[in-house]
C-alpha cells in the first residue's frame, strides 16, 4: 500500500474509526504532527462511515491514527524520557526488551504484529482489553472532559537497565498514530514485525496490570501516597498511587 487511502480502508475494514492528520501551524496547543485534522469525537462512540473516510483529504496527508477505546482498543505506550529523544549525543536504550518480556508475559508469539517502532524508538503494542478499573482524572484541558492518559515510570531496578526508559502509557482512549505516518524530522512509524492482517489480540487486563506493576513498582520502598516510585516529575504528582495488587488477586 502506497497510498493513505489504501492505509485507510485496510484500518477501517479491520474495526478501526480512523483519523486523517495533515500538520496545523495554526494551531500551536497540539502536536500537529499527531493531532487528526477530522474531529474525532464524532467517530469515537459510533461507527465511522466509509463515505467519511474517503471524504478527507488524504493527497496531503502526513499521518492517520485510529480512536481508542472503542471495541476495547487499547495500546501500551514504552517511551524514552524526552529529555534524551531531543539529545542526539545521548545513546538511547535499546527498549526492545521489555517489548519482547511483554509479549511472554501475556502470551503472545514474539511476532506479534501489532508493534509499531515509533520514530522516536518507542513503542506501541496495541491490544484489545478491559478498561482501566480504577479512576483516573480528567484532563482539565479537554473541552470534552475526557480522562488523562495514565503514565507508570520506571522502578529503581529498571532504570539501571534501561537508564532512558522514561514511562509506560496505558493508551486506553483518546487516539493514537499508526504507520506509515511521519513525523516532523519525516521518520516513518513502522511495523516491527509484518503489517497485520487481522484485528490485535484480545488480553486479560490482569496480564498487563501485572506486567506494568513488575517493572515499575519500587516493592522494596514505602508506598507514598503522592506516587508510584521514588522517580516522580509534576505529571505523576498529580496522579495518586495505584496499588495493582488487589486488583491481580481478584482476577486470580
Amino acid at each position: 500500500m502506497k497510498k493513505f487511502i489504501d492505509w485507510a480502508v485496510f484500518y477501517h475494514n479491520l474495526g478501526f474509526n480512523v483519523t486523517h492528520i495533515i500538520p496545523s501551524k495554526n494551531d500551536p496547543s497540539k502536536k500537529i504532527y499527531k493531532a487528526p485534522t477530522n474531529n474525532r469525537q464524532l467517530i469515537t462512540k459510533r461507527r465511522q462511515l466509509s463515505k467519511e473516510i474517503q471524504s478527507y483529504d488524504w493527497e496531503n496527508a502526513t499521518g492517520i491514527g485510529m480512536v481508542l477505546g472503542r471495541n476495547k482498543l487499547r495500546a501500551i505506550d514504552i517511551d524514552h524520557l524526552s529529555k534524551y529523544k531531543t539529545d542526539n549525543k545521548k545513546l538511547l536504550t535499546d527498549l526492545r526488551p521489555i517489548v519482547d518480556d511483554f509479549l511472554i508475559s501475556v502470551n503472545l508469539p514474539i511476532d506479534y504484529p501489532w508493534i509499531v517502532e515509533t520514530p522516536t524508538k518507542g513503542f506501541h503494542i496495541i491490544i484489545k482489553t478491559d478498561d482501566l478499573p480504577f479512576k483516573v482524572n480528567i484532563n482539565p484541558l479537554s473541552p470534552y472532559g475526557e480522562n488523562k492518559t495514565k503514565a507508570f515510570k520506571p522502578s529503581r531496578d529498571t532504570l539501571k537497565k534501561y537508564p532512558t526508559f522514561g514511562h509506560f502509557e496505558m493508551r486506553w482512549n483518546l487516539h493514537l498514530v499508526l504507520p506509515p505516518s511521519i513525523n516532523k524530522e519525516k521518520i516513518k512509524y513502522s511495523y516491527v514485525n509484518k503489517v497485520p492482517q487481522k484485528e490485535p489480540a484480545h488480553i486479560e487486563l490482569k496480564k498487563v496490570l501485572g506486567f506494568i506493576d513488575k517493572y515499575c513498582f519500587d516493592k522494596n520502598l514505602e508506598k507514598k501516597s503522592s506516587g508510584y516510585n521514588l522517580f516522580l516529575d509534576d505529571y505523576h504528582r498529580n496522579h495518586p498511587y495505584i496499588d495493582f495488587s488487589p486488583i491481580i488477586e481478584k482476577n486470580n
